[in-house]
């Protein structure tokens, strides 16, 4: 596959993960979704409890990109109204009936709508031909839909099948959490200056936005000459279909758009298959039982260099940021002593894969970085308290 050049309006969409990085504690996965969404235009939808900043997420991409905006909570009793605009009445008079788009879903550049599933049929087939079509149509009205991004959340996705198509749809899917134990401190300080209204810089243009969507396509087009991506992705779809994980069609070449996006997000001059193996994460998934075993097929299939490598830092940072709570519990000096001492040798493995990190050049590993550093902190800012009350 021969690989295009990175323009300099790609270096700012890896600023604008940057500093959501910075701002967002442990929102890597949401970050790449929202941004791939954007640079995509296809729907995400974030599913998780409240509180877990995904409103605030949207808003601040919105802010940095200077887009105009349209947020809204829906209930069973939202009306097309709320979202479509009121009706005319100076036309309906006049023989015509239309409505007054003007700061609604229609004429925004960044839509967000919050719990998804809790509005009507009606108004979610008239999202569904919005997300279709990329119109509203209203009677003789037919107008172009021009949002950049169109994101949706949901505490939890529907069961109901009438929602299947709608929710199939939503392309981009992520399952959200609070964040752990070990990162709270760094939650409070980030959650304040944010609440305290931090100056979210612009950093992009809407025309820049714009470009980069047009680079996702052409690097989305280009994939089909790449025999070793498309033989490595058909491996990965069949294996996930033998798991009970079947995309429909339209998800499998969502997919490699996403994958394309994926690509521009990280910097990389082509698309890799550690690119497609984050798109069939954000893809592929269609509820949270899904993503273990989307990650074993990634690792079985060899899609991610760093499958491997990641997996175990993961389970080692579990490991030690579980015996950092019970050390914090326990009342036998003896227990007490057999922890430090486990934890001590998940410390030597952690900071022998932060080595080998540290000297990696894929831009991936680097969100692994200060976790790793977080949990080996967090285990001795307590072993050190812990000691200190044991012996005054």
């Amino acid at each position: 596959m021969s690989a295009y050049p990175i323009p300099e309006v790609s270096r700012k969409i890896m600023e604008i993960k940057s500093k959501l990085t910075s701002l967002f504690v442990e929102k890597d996965v949401e970050i790449n979704a929202v941004l791939a969404g954007l640079l995509t235009r296809e729907p995400v939808i974030l599913v998780g409890a409240p509180g877990t900043a995904k409103t605030m997420l949207i808003e601040t991409l919105a802010r940095m990109i200077n887009a105009k905006s349209f947020t809204y909570l829906l209930t069973r009793f939202t009306e097309p109204d709320e979202l479509f605009g009121i009706i005319d009445v100076k036309s309906l008079r006049e023989g015509t009936y239309r409505r007054i788009t003007e700061n609604t879903i229609v004429d925004a550049e960044i839509v967000f709508l919050d719990e998804i599933f809790k509005a009507s049929s009606a108004i979610r087939n008239t999202l569904l031909r919005i997300l279709n079509e990329k119109q509203y149509v209203f009677g003789s009205q037919v107008i172009p839909v021009n949002w950049l991004g169109f994101y949706t959340a949901s505490n939890e996705i529907s069961t109901d099948e009438e929602d299947w198509a709608f929710y199939d749809r939503l392309v981009i899917r992520v399952f959200t959490k609070y964040v752990s134990d070990t990162s709270l401190e760094l939650l409070i300080i980030k959650g304040i200056e944010l609440d305290n209204g931090i100056e979210i810089p612009t950093i992009m243009t809407k025309e820049e936005v714009i470009k980069l969507q047009q680079l996702t396509k052409q690097r989305f087009y280009n994939i089909k000459n790449s025999r070793e991506l498309v033989n490595k992705y058909i491996e990965a779809v069949v294996e996930l279909k033998s798991r009970g994980i079947e995309l429909s069609d339209r998800r499998k070449i969502k997919a490699l758009k996403v994958a394309s996006a994926i690509s521009i997000i990280y910097g990389n001059t082509e698309v890799t298959l550690d690119d497609l193996a984050d798109a069939l994460r954000l893809v592929a998934i269609h509820s949270e039982d899904d993503i273990p075993k989307v990650e074993e097929v990634i690792n079985k299939v060899g899609l991610s260099q760093l499958g491997k490598l990641t997996q175990e830092i993961e389970m080692l940072i579990q490991e030690l940021n579980n015996i950092t709570t019970r050390i914090s519990t326990t009342e036998s000096l003896q227990e007490f002593k057999e922890l430090v001492k486990a934890g001590k040798t998940i410390i030597q493995e952690l900071q022998g894969k932060l080595e080998k990190l540290a000297k990696s050049s894929n831009p991936r590993v680097q969100q692994y970085i200060p976790r790793i550093k977080e949990a080996i902190a967090g285990f001795k800012k307590e072993v050190q308290k812990i000691m200190e009350n044991f012996y005054e």
